[in-house]
């Protein structure tokens, strides 16, 4: 059997860490840990998308359809993602073999 060693906890992911040998004893309690250790990423991320969100709507505030806003926070939201651009033309190349317009 598993025994505990005194240990201060300092914070919630050592505490997940020492119960997670425990799954199969407490799988309530480490599920709930596990959720309190992603609650705040996952708030994060809809607090910045809807505050850009709320700059859109504002700057562009004239017949705005949902597939326009949808698209448009999208754009905003993830401009953070790095895109290999000659990786992407290779690709787009390789998928539309008759375009006029010589990729490679």
């Amino acid at each position: 059997m598993l025994q505990l060693q005194n240990q201060p906890l300092a914070n919630i992911i050592d505490l997940y860490q020492v119960l997670y040998s425990f799954t199969e004893i407490f799988p309530t309690l480490v599920t709930l840990i596990k959720s309190a250790i992603t609650m705040p990423v996952s708030s994060t991320t809809c607090e910045r998308t809807f505050s850009k969100m709320k700059m859109i709507k504002t700057t562009i505030r004239s017949t705005m359809t949902d597939d326009r806003l949808s698209d448009l926070c999208l754009i905003a939201v993830e401009r953070d993602i790095e895109l290999n651009f000659e990786q992407l033309i290779d690709k787009f190349a390789d998928i539309h073999k008759n375009s006029r317009i010589m990729l490679k």
